[in-house]
């Protein structure tokens, strides 16, 4: 399948309301940790609305004739007056298991290294096997402690400096 990786851009926001709620009610949760029986504009308006020198969104597109179709969102978020940055990634349930989470994250990674970011930390449940798989994947020195149900990810990403 070939999948486009780009920005987010303000005019993304219908397509993303889509994806969101093409999410199952697992695949939010695993992802913002409680239910979301509802996605308003404002939190939309979180994740198109990007000042770039704190974070980072990127969307997976599949591109079907003119149309396109979110299958997945990796972002990132520059821990203030920090060298690192949480990380948060989210797949279309009909296309996980295809790579797209693991494509994601390297790519946000390299993103992140050339923005002088010397490391990402997540909070993953311990049942969201794929988010751990896809942050031990990244190629960098990755620890993880379990506390409370979930694991405290932290990677190494070890160059630059923040500009």
């Amino acid at each position: 399948i070939p999948i486009l990786l780009r920005p987010v851009k303000i005019s993304d926001e219908d397509l993303l309301k889509d994806f969101f709620y093409s999410l199952s009610d697992k695949s939010l949760y695993t992802r913002f940790f409680t239910s979301m029986p509802y996605i308003s504009h404002r939190l939309l308006q979180e994740f198109v609305v990007v000042d770039y020198t704190k974070q980072m969104v990127i969307l997976a597109i599949l591109e079907e004739d003119v149309l396109e179709k979110v299958v997945g969102i990796g972002q990132y978020r520059v821990v203030e007056d920090s060298l690192t940055a949480d990380i948060a990634f989210a797949v279309r349930d009909e296309f996980q298991g295809n790579g797209i989470g693991t494509m994601l994250t390297k790519y946000i990674a390299s993103i992140a290294v050339k923005e002088g970011i010397l490391g990402f930390t997540a909070d993953v449940l311990a049942e969201n096997k794929a988010m751990v798989h896809c942050i031990e994947h990244i190629n960098s020195t990755v620890t993880k402690e379990f506390k409370d149900g979930c694991y405290e990810m932290k990677v190494d990403l070890g160059r630059g400096k923040r500009r």
